[in-house]
């Protein structure tokens, strides 16, 4: 089989629609040029320490937040660019201060 065959009969398997991890891979390499991703991976540890010493499951968070669990499990991987909200959500329902800064 020569290369050109070899093409040919893998286009035909091809979809317009890029696969999954394509899509996944492109959103962690355009947040890691935007640099927010290594706030978003801190503040995820830091709620699921938060949850741990408080006994909390993920729906117990969702349900104080107002969301879903499967939202919880999104933040938990710490690849969510958090929006203001969410975060004061989060330091609310956990009663943790996420945000530390100061007003001159």
């Amino acid at each position: 089989m020569t290369q050109e065959q070899a093409i040919a009969r893998l286009s035909r398997y091809q979809t317009e629609k890029p696969s999954e991890w394509q899509v996944e891979e492109e959103k962690i390499r355009y947040a890691k040029s935007k640099g927010w991703l290594q706030y978003s991976r801190k503040i995820a540890i830091k709620v699921a320490v938060s949850m741990k010493r408080q006994g909390l499951s993920r729906q117990d968070v969702a349900d104080r937040m107002g969301c879903s669990p499967q939202y919880i499990s999104k933040l938990l991987k710490g690849e969510e660019n958090l929006s203001l909200e969410t975060i004061c959500k989060l330091e609310d329902a956990l009663n943790i201060a996420i945000l530390q800064y100061e007003f001159a």
